[in-house]
């Protein structure tokens, strides 16, 4: 049986046993009328002060641009992705993983493909392919 508490402060004003959605409705709207006239635990004052932060007291959290995040450059992302693909980054890696797969997906030899591709890893300075000891 569903049982609903309306509460004031830290106490029980009333319980509602059962689906009596009549006199869940009435005790709602009896309780957010007491509210908004104040008569509430604390006068209403509930939530007046400046709230807490992320963080500890003495030091409340940093933004993202503070704590040295940066966000990916969409616009590199877009006009030139094999490039963008080359960084360290998860976005970096997933992009080179998805233009990976759906170009070797698509192709007849994916082997070359794969070699041949803008998002194949590249050796940092070189700028050439990686090859396999065969």
């Amino acid at each position: 049986m569903p049982t609903f508490l309306i509460l004031k402060g830290s106490s029980v004003k009333e319980t509602i046993r059962g689906a009596n959605p009549t006199a869940l409705r009435t005790a709602v709207l009896s309780a957010a009328a007491e509210a908004a006239k104040g008569g509430a635990a604390g006068g209403g004052a509930f939530f007046s002060g400046k709230g807490q932060t992320l963080g500890s007291a003495d030091r409340p959290s940093a933004t993202a641009a503070a704590r040295g995040v940066q966000m990916p450059n969409l616009g590199a992302m877009a006009s030139s992705p094999g490039a963008y693909s080359q960084g360290s980054g998860l976005p970096q890696t997933v992009i080179r993983f998805v233009g990976l797969y759906l170009q070797t997906l698509f192709s007849f030899v994916p082997a070359e493909a794969a070699e041949q591709s803008p998002f194949r890893v590249q050796k940092a300075g070189t700028g050439g392919r990686v090859r396999t000891v065969g």
